[in-house]
């Protein structure tokens, strides 16, 4: 009995399913991996999200009263700046350990937004000649609207911060009780959060 051989349509049969089993599994392999690139991204932005809460949160406990200078200049910025996009203060809390290094353990900090971007900067002398002497460190990418608020001691909150406005009981108060943040983020929506200043929220009324 002689071995029959496969017809043509059966090959081209053949290669047909096969051609088709392989995109199907080209498109399962690609969309696996794209699924896994996707999760990871989320991750990135899930973990920066949190250190930003994070060193926020742990700035604004160590808020003090100490306005800083510009060197000898007799210009004079206020311990706490509020402005809608822009916060800055004064914290203490800096470790330096055994005073080995002759540095304050006060630090100058402030949070802006800039091109979709949420950015902490730290300067490097708490009374700096230079005010351009300073580091930033983006924290948050991919934003699309960042915003500030400030709660004062009525419990009213306020665009920006005066410092040192008199409030309805004729006493002026240096920091707000508490900042107000809100940042809405490409495919993730808004997140609004409060951080209690408690330089503010202890002080003697």
């Amino acid at each position: 009995m002689k071995n029959r051989g496969f017809t043509l349509i059966e090959i081209l049969v053949a290669l047909a399913v096969f051609a088709i089993l392989a995109t199907m599994t080209s498109s399962a392999m690609y969309y696996a991996f794209n699924t896994r690139a996707r999760v990871n991204e989320q991750a990135e932005q899930l973990n920066a999200l949190q250190l930003a809460l994070m060193l926020i949160e742990r700035d604004t406990q160590q808020i003090i009263q100490r306005e800083v200078h510009r060197g000898s200049e007799m210009h004079r910025y206020p311990p706490f700046v509020g402005e809608s996009h822009y916060v800055e203060f004064t914290r203490s809390g800096i470790v330096n350990p055994n005073s080995e290094e002759k540095r304050s353990v006060l630090q100058r900090i402030a949070y802006f937004c800039r091109n979709n971007q949420f950015v902490r900067r730290s300067w490097i002398s708490l009374d700096p000649v230079d005010r351009k002497a300073y580091r930033d460190k983006v924290l948050i990418e991919n934003l699309t609207r960042c915003q500030f608020a400030y709660l004062n001691a009525n419990l009213h909150v306020l665009p920006e911060w005066q410092a040192n406005a008199l409030q309805e009981n004729q006493r002026a108060e240096p920091f707000p009780k508490a900042i107000r943040m809100d940042l809405t983020l490409k495919n993730w929506g808004t997140l609004s959060r409060l951080f209690i200043i408690p330089e503010a929220l202890y002080a003697e009324k």
